[in-house]
């Protein structure tokens, strides 16, 4: 492929025009078929996927869980793209690119329409996630609002959080042949995965584009800080709180956090799911 191919330019110029025909996901799906009837998630994509305590219990509970690690999904997307939308918006006004600015608000739109949809889905189904089992973190909160957004530490740190809530999301249209996901769920999750392969190509490329200024000293020194958030978001993410397993009714006298820990279908997942992601920060110079 020729470098023009694959120039900033051009990238910003193909993913522009792909966002253009914006699809309103509001307008788009058919809530009044929201039902916790059906599973979210699919019982492979569960951390307690295979756990024999988890298996034996009834269907109900399982697909009871299934409702709430999705909401728990839901709740982490909608606090990443609050502060991606909100660093997006501070920008515009200091970037003179007027594809890149044209970009940027092409993902605000797409962003804000994914968080709505999250809205919607939880707000008709009734599911709460307490704040006990919430993922958001302060620490990640204050660090995503305070690194400079042009840096490389910035970005790497949206390649992480794009990535591995989209490789959990899209095993929901692969869980159909297995069991009946919820027809409102399997098309937000194949809406929002059209969406984030646009956000996880544009991320990629300004990553990679920072990555490369950087010195090799800095390049040495912020790497085991890189592999710490890698290593962190993929146990906040795919490893919910204990309150989550009893927001969901679960039996109590069963430490499921512990088990969830000691999965090792959940474990091989987790361990892929970062190792994606790992593969593609070393390639452009990430020392992890």
């Amino acid at each position: 492929m020729s470098s023009s191919a694959t120039s900033p330019s051009r990238l910003l110029e193909r993913l522009n025009a792909s966002s253009a025909p914006y699809v309103d996901p509001l307008a788009e799906l058919r809530w009044e078929s929201v039902d916790t009837d059906a599973w979210w998630l699919p019982p492979a994509a569960l951390s307690l996927a295979g756990v024999a305590e988890f298996e034996a219990l009834p269907l109900a509970s399982r697909r009871r869980l299934s409702h709430y690690e999705f909401a728990y999904l839901l709740e982490a997307g909608l606090w990443l793209e609050a502060m991606f939308i909100e660093r997006l918006g501070g920008a515009l006004d200091r970037e003179p690119d007027p594809e890149r600015r044209r970009y940027y608000l092409h993902e605000i739109r797409e962003e804000a329409g994914h968080s709505l949809m999250f809205l919607e889905l939880l707000g008709r189904a009734g599911v709460r996630i307490p704040a006990a089992a919430h993922p958001r973190s302060a620490l990640g909160t204050a660090v995503g609002r305070l690194i400079p957004f042009s840096s490389a530490l910035f970005w790497t740190i949206t390649v992480v959080g794009e990535e591995l809530g989209d490789r959990l999301n899209r095993m929901i249209p692969r869980g159909v042949e297995e069991v009946t996901v919820s027809a409102v769920v399997y098309h937000m999750a194949r809406l929002h995965a059209r969406d984030e392969a646009r956000h996880i190509a544009h991320t990629r490329a300004v990553c990679a584009e920072a990555v490369r200024g950087l010195p090799r000293w800095r390049l040495a020194a912020l790497s085991p800080l890189v592999a710490a958030v890698l290593a962190q978001h993929a146990r906040r993410l795919y490893y919910p709180p204990r309150a989550l397993y009893a927001a969901a009714g679960l039996p109590a006298g069963v430490d499921w956090r512990r088990r969830a820990h000691a999965n090792p279908t959940r474990r091989v997942f987790a361990e892929q799911a970062a190792a994606l992601t790992a593969e593609f920060l070393r390639s452009i110079g990430w020392r992890l």
